[in-house]
């Protein structure tokens, strides 16, 4: 490897929302290490708006996937202008692969030959050594080990504008009380649960509980399909807050008293925030994309069964649908009482 003096260093990961969060300790274990290296970070665009205000990045190369030909020619003279002497590809897809084709670097760092698909193996020409199945996010963790950084804390440090808090605020004393935030539908669904469910639950915080149930994510049209059932049948009236840019939802995830979401990217963001979250599992593997190292006392587990130390299988179709509204609604219950907090808080370090 190169030394650290030197280093001209390249990250390649382009999306999603929850692979972006999970690379920020990377990139913080990396700042951390060489304070005075040059990192770039190679991103699309919505995925860029969660972490353009990340200090430890020196500078962003914006990819827009759907830009065409145009997009991938302009791509191309940006990476061959500025060569790195050492490029992470914790990504492992065609377009990942293709990226770090043309980029001009000494290392191509990637996964092993056992991770490796879609050419991944071939366009790096130094691999990870193979590791058991383990979290998604101590996968990206193994670059760091690999560079010999050890020892370093694991952060994310989601960063806010003044502008941005104070957004915030307003949105909290709009809803006049603390909220507990529903993240209702995501890009696979598989992973989501049910609209009933989701309505009993949000009538029982507010009945029961005395806090607001907020719908956030995306302004999609299934977000919103999703959104519109859960109202149609729910006894109280949620607040529907699908917003657009993404970082709105962080800002609503950063205020929330607690977070309750399946597999998707905003639960990922909210326990990056620091954020109380009920973590819905039934089709993905917890032990893989599961909170990381918090929040095990509010995770809703259906896809493992009792004693079952299998962490091998990534998925089980189906299983959603035996999570209980009650179990839910317990868990949430629980978050309040063990993790209290100010209602417009923001904790963007564990």
């Amino acid at each position: 490897m190169p030394e650290p003096g030197a280093r001209r260093i390249g990250l390649i990961r382009t999306g999603a929302l929850g692979d972006v969060v999970h690379a920020l300790p990377l990139v913080n274990g990396l700042r951390d290490a060489w304070p005075d290296a040059h990192l770039t970070w190679i991103i699309h665009p919505v995925p860029h708006e969660v972490v353009r205000h990340q200090g430890a990045v020196d500078r962003f190369i914006v990819f827009e996937r759907h830009g065409g030909l145009a997009a991938w020619r302009r791509l191309a003279r940006e990476l061959r202008a500025a060569p790195f002497d050492l490029l992470l590809v914790p990504q492992v897809s065609a377009k990942a692969g293709m990226i770090a084709a043309l980029a001009r670097a000494e290392i191509k760092l990637g996964f092993d030959f056992r991770r490796s698909r879609e050419l991944h193996w071939f366009v790096t020409n130094r691999h990870l050594s193979h590791r058991p199945p383990q979290h998604v996010q101590d996968h990206y963790l193994e670059f760091l080990d690999a560079l010999g950084i050890t020892g370093t804390r694991v952060r994310w440090d989601l960063e806010f504008t003044p502008e941005e808090a104070a957004w915030r605020e307003r949105f909290v004393a709009s809803l006049g009380r603390p909220a507990v935030a529903f993240v209702v539908a995501s890009a696979h669904p598989e992973k989501d649960w049910s609209p009933a469910g989701y309505a009993e639950v949000m009538a029982r915080c507010e009945r029961e509980l005395g806090v607001a149930p907020v719908i956030v994510g995306g302004p999609s049209r299934r977000e919103r399909e999703v959104a519109e059932k859960i109202v149609a049948i729910c006894p109280v009236r949620p607040v529907v807050a699908l917003e657009k840019p993404v970082r709105r939802t962080l800002l609503q995830l950063s205020a929330a008293a607690a977070v309750v979401a399946p597999d998707t990217g905003p639960l990922h963001a909210a326990v990056a925030l620091g954020t109380p979250t009920v973590g819905l599992y039934g089709y993905s593997n917890p032990r893989r994309c599961g909170p990381y190292r918090a929040y095990g006392d509010l995770l809703v587990d259906r896809f493992s069964e009792p004693g079952e130390e299998d962490a091998l299988r990534r998925t089980r179709p189906g299983r959603m649908a035996r999570i209980t509204a009650d179990e839910v609604f317990d868990k949430v219950r629980l978050a309040l009482e063990r993790y209290p907090r100010p209602v417009s808080s923001v904790a963007a370090e564990r």
